[in-house]
């Protein structure tokens, strides 16, 4: 029985090094709120891509943040990822549907795309008055 008990105590020791220092690596890394936090600074000094890496690392361990998927739409926006930014507005307010502020930003986001579609129409051609006219109007001649 001593030499089991030796047994143990030295596999205790060989491996309590390594325990403690997996221990303070955990401790080490980053939280959440440090990463978030560090996110939100980029996004002020107008570093979105940063910013987007950051909330991007966020949400694979918090898949459910509906805080970090409004701000990553905010960040997409800003660099001109419209598609992506509705798509992470849009889960924001799946996540909190009642938060104000997600869906103004998922409303103000795809009002912006339906605008720049019809800037993007064809223009009319060029002989067709500006005015609208009305069909059969006897005052504006048939073309």
């Amino acid at each position: 029985m001593g030499f089991h008990l030796s047994v143990r105590i030295c596999l205790l020791l060989l491996v309590f090094p390594f325990v403690t220092i997996a221990c303070g690596t955990l401790q080490d890394q980053p939280t959440i709120d440090q990463y978030n936090q560090f996110a939100i600074k980029a996004a002020e000094l107008q570093l979105w891509n940063e910013a987007i890496f950051r909330w991007q690392h966020v949400l694979k361990i918090e898949p459910q943040n509906a805080k970090v998927h409004n701000n990553l739409g905010v960040a997409y926006e800003a660099v001109g990822k419209i598609d992506e930014a509705i798509k992470a507005y849009e889960r924001a307010t799946e996540l909190e549907p009642e938060n104000k502020f997600y869906r103004f930003n998922y409303r103000k986001c795809r009002m912006q795309v339906q605008r720049n579609r019809v800037k993007s129409l064809p223009a009319e051609e060029e002989d067709v008055p500006n005015q609208p006219r009305l069909d059969g109007d006897p005052k504006q001649p048939e073309s």
